[in-house]
């Protein structure tokens, strides 16, 4: 069976066209999930997750992606 493993937005097409809160909550999702996430596997997924979001964030909306170091 072909096609997408979830319906969450993967690439920058898809996510060209939202809008600014549409960032702004996914990245504070992404950061909660990051803080307090469970397994270090779920961790570095939702940080993976931020760091993509607030660089098309920063493409789209021209708000600078703060710079980040898993772990810290």
């Amino acid at each position: 069976m072909a096609g997408k493993r979830s319906n969450a937005d993967e690439t920058s097409a898809d996510v060209r066209d939202m809008p600014l809160s549409w960032f702004n909550a996914e990245i504070k999702r992404c950061l909660h999930g990051y803080e307090t996430g469970g397994s270090s596997q779920g961790r570095k997924a939702f940080f993976k997750r931020l760091i993509w979001t607030e660089a098309e964030r920063e493409k789209n909306h021209g708000i600078a992606a703060p710079r980040r170091r898993f772990g810290r």
